[in-house]
């Protein structure tokens, strides 16, 4: 069938631009509710995700917190045991004589005939208590007036009367305290 439009030229054409006007409305609506649906979604979807961007990093905080309190309790005890080690050490290194200078000033005292058998310490009332042997009886006095003239040193030297008995080849003992400012 074939149709036959017998409408002037002029009303056809208007027709025609009145259909494609009504077309370019009907897009430019849809269009706009497209862009109005995709730009108000994209709006949403931005407030969602900084939402949860902002929980996320909360969580995050109080995680890194709670593994800090747990990690700086762990690590705090550590640090606590080495420090206390350290402390103890200081403190019995501090506490203890450094008999090193004793003997360094004691060995410049006896004569060379003199052997020394023993040198005795007690720590605790800075006594020394030394035996030896003597080829003569004037060595074994020069060494005790040598003690005896230290003292700068040490103090308080108890010559017994026995290491005076013999001559010769005496067999002979001393005790004598040591000052405080050698030992440090």
């Amino acid at each position: 069938m074939k149709q036959i439009n017998l409408l002037p030229k002029l009303r056809q054409q208007e027709l025609r631009y009145e259909s494609v006007l009504y077309s370019l409305f009907v897009a430019i609506w849809i269009s706009a509710i497209s862009f109005g649906l995709v730009f108000g979604t994209q709006i949403f979807t931005k407030f969602y995700l900084q939402r949860q961007a902002g929980v996320i990093k909360a969580d995050i905080e109080r995680l890194r917190q709670q593994v800090n309190k747990q990690d700086n309790a762990k690590t705090r005890a550590e640090i606590k045991v080495i420090n206390d080690t350290i402390t103890d050490y200081k403190n019995l290194a501090s506490a203890a004589p450094k008999w090193s200078k004793v003997l360094t000033a004691f060995s410049l005292l006896p004569p060379p005939e003199i052997t020394i058998s023993s040198f005795n310490v007690d720590a605790g009332k800075k006594l020394i208590n030394i035996t030896g042997f003597s080829p003569s009886r004037e060595k074994v006095l020069e060494l005790y007036n040598k003690i005896l003239n230290d003292n700068e040193n040490f103090y308080n030297v108890d010559y017994p009367l026995e290491n005076l008995v013999k001559p010769t080849d005496i067999s002979f003992h001393f005790s004598f305290f040591v000052k405080d400012e050698l030992l440090k």
